[in-house]
């Protein structure tokens, strides 16, 4: 059966784009690592791996599994968190890794349209070589594709400033789980001409279609800016400050928090010092942008007024760029730290910045309560609410205990969130992670509408089985 699906699939893509797990062309580790993301929980299991180039490839791939029922895992840089992109149940894996040209360049709009499998790295020096910015930036931008950071609807850290990726998409063409190939026109502003369709796109972890091209809208970069990193000795002190900025006449391009915990993780595994002289609970890493000569002095301003006002025990304006990069190195090295020092259970949740203290406070007193011997690693994008919760696994324990343990406390986690009228996933989506409780933040009415929408595009099932919900 296997040969006889190479042969078909080699027939109909060529033999360059077909793998097999036991293909020479492939070790065995790199092979399975398209098949996994970042989450732990779950091993790899697949036998073919796809690399099309083009929409056209995607299309016939996608009708070809569909007359033959058979199930699709969409590949991209795997950087989520969630099991969104794992292949565990012998799927077929499609990866865009090939599909990452700029396919046009619209100067008089200012717009982009590349292939799904663009870098988005990549996609940040393609339009700044052309005088343009593309905001949606986080530290995954090294190896995170394009269509997957749409399919989860991904933010990042100047989402404060420019929003989600949702908001810079002017059009896309998806292929659906029937093979067709729907095209949302990306070279137009205005286009009230029924449903927009490709939102439903945006967010839908690969269950609805496969992004391949996109148009995304882009803007001009920010003259300059400046990075503050501040220390707080409460989380209290942290939304503070952040209502200070609301007063202040220059604009907020990031407002980042991350905890004293995440600060010695970053220092142990990059080597470097900490960043003030004493420790505190809490650290914020805040950047301004400036257009202005006088505009340093603002900042100066702003620096003291927080501190007579006793919201923060320590901060430093970043005197250079040299130094702005360093601040962001202890933000930025933050997952990569935690995941490679420990075993570590994430959880990626939003909250209503006005419920946000309340929340932190009963989350504090549940995880002591439920985790005595565990430590926490909290950080996120809190100027928009956005809140990554990491629960770290002791080191004489078995990973499959600590899961099994982190699993039988999250429904309480999930019923905090919920009663502080937040969401169970901000940015990584639901993936095979967090579908048993979609439930805590979707009313019943609403997952079956989804799931109504899912088989208006994909009526067998095919794409990404088991994600989001069964």
């Amino acid at each position: 059966m296997e040969t006889d699906l190479q042969e078909k699939l080699t027939n109909l893509l060529g033999r360059e784009k077909v793998f097999l797990k036991k293909d020479a062309r492939f070790a065995e580790e790199e092979f399975l690592s398209y098949g996994i993301d970042r989450t732990k929980l779950y091993q790899a299991n697949f036998q073919v791996l796809l690399f099309p180039e083009s929409t056209e490839d995607v299309a016939k791939i996608l009708s070809f599994a569909y007359q033959h029922d058979l199930a699709i895992v969409p590949s991209g840089g795997r950087t989520g968190y969630a099991g969104g992109a794992v292949a565990h149940q012998d799927e077929i894996v499609v990866s865009l890794a090939k599909m990452d040209a700029v396919l046009k360049f619209d100067a008089l709009l200012g717009a982009i349209t590349v292939q799904g499998g663009m870098i988005t790295q990549n996609l940040h020096q393609e339009v700044e070589d052309k005088g343009f910015y593309f905001p949606v930036d986080f530290a995954a931008t090294g190896s995170s594709h394009i269509a997957g950071n749409l399919a989860t609807n991904a933010g990042g850290v100047r989402v404060v400033r420019f929003g989600p990726i949702r908001n810079w998409v002017l059009g896309m063409k998806v292929v659906t789980g029937t093979g067709e190939v729907l095209s949302f026109n990306g070279e137009i502003l205005k286009n009230n001409t029924g449903y927009d369709l490709k939102q439903l796109f945006i967010g839908s972890e690969g269950t609805l279609g496969i992004i391949t091209e996109v148009t995304l809208k882009l803007t001009q970069k920010p003259k300059d800016s400046r990075v503050l990193f501040l220390a707080l000795p409460d989380y209290a002190k942290i939304l503070q400050v952040f209502q200070e900025t609301h007063a202040f006449p220059l604009p907020v391009l990031t407002y980042e928090f991350l905890s004293e915990v995440c600060i010695q993780k970053v220092c142990h595994h990059l080597g470097v010092t900490h960043p003030f002289a004493a420790a505190s609970p809490y650290y914020v890493l805040l950047e301004f942008e400036i257009t202005h000569d006088s505009d340093e002095d603002e900042l100066f301003r702003f620096l003291e007024s927080i501190t007579e006002k006793e919201m923060i025990e320590d901060g430093s304006i970043a005197q250079n760029s040299t130094q702005a990069e360093v601040f962001w190195k202890y933000r930025e090295g933050i997952s990569e730290s935690l995941s490679l020092l420990h075993t570590v259970h994430k959880n990626d949740i939003s909250l209503p910045l006005a419920n946000m203290e309340a929340f932190i406070t009963a989350m504090q007193a549940l995880l002591q309560e439920k985790y005595p011997d565990f430590s926490f690693a909290l950080f996120g994008h809190i100027g928009d609410g956005n809140l990554h919760l990491n629960i770290l696994k002791p080191s004489d324990m078995l990973d499959e205990d600590f899961f099994a343990t982190c699993k039988k406390v999250d429904p309480d986690m999930f019923q905090l969130i919920q009663k502080y009228d937040g969401s169970i996933s901000a940015e990584h989506g639901i993936g095979l992670l967090k579908k048993d409780f979609l439930g805590f933040s979707r009313e019943k009415v609403e997952i079956q509408i989804m799931k109504e929408i899912k088989r208006a595009f994909d009526p067998k099932n095919i794409l990404n089985p088991g994600k989001i919900f069964d």
